[in-house]
């Protein structure tokens, strides 16, 4: 075994060769053409983190109805800002990749309503 671990540091460390695997026992040691199997975290495994995303999602679509929608200007700033500053928050703890895909979207509606929603008039009621 101490000459296994002599010889590893200059070799890649998914790279073994036969005696590599006679030492560790064949079922420990991956073939060299194999890729590794990555583990893909699933949203019951971040609850927290995939719903700050969905709230994320749904107060952008609603700053961006509410932007494009004149009269509904002060719902979709209020609204915008909100969801900015909290799908920040979001993309800061977020997990996954798809988490980060969704709270991206959402920062991006949110700021679009945000945007319309200023043009539109503002604070202003």
């Amino acid at each position: 075994m101490r000459n296994v671990l002599a010889r590893r540091h200059h070799r890649r460390p998914d790279h073994h060769t036969a005696e590599d695997r006679a030492d560790r026992g064949a079922a420990d040691v991956q073939a060299p053409h194999e890729r590794p199997v990555h583990h893909r975290a699933h949203a019951s495994e971040h609850p927290r983190e995939t719903s700050l995303a969905f709230v994320t999602i749904v107060g952008g679509v609603i700053a961006f109805v509410c932007g494009a929608i004149q009269p509904l200007h002060f719902i979709a700033v209020c609204v915008g800002i909100v969801t900015v500053l909290f799908g920040l928050y979001s993309q800061l703890v977020s997990a996954t990749t798809a988490e980060r895909w969704v709270n991206v979207i959402g920062l991006g509606l949110a700021f679009l309503g945000l945007g319309l929603g200023l043009r539109h008039g503002g604070f202003m009621i």
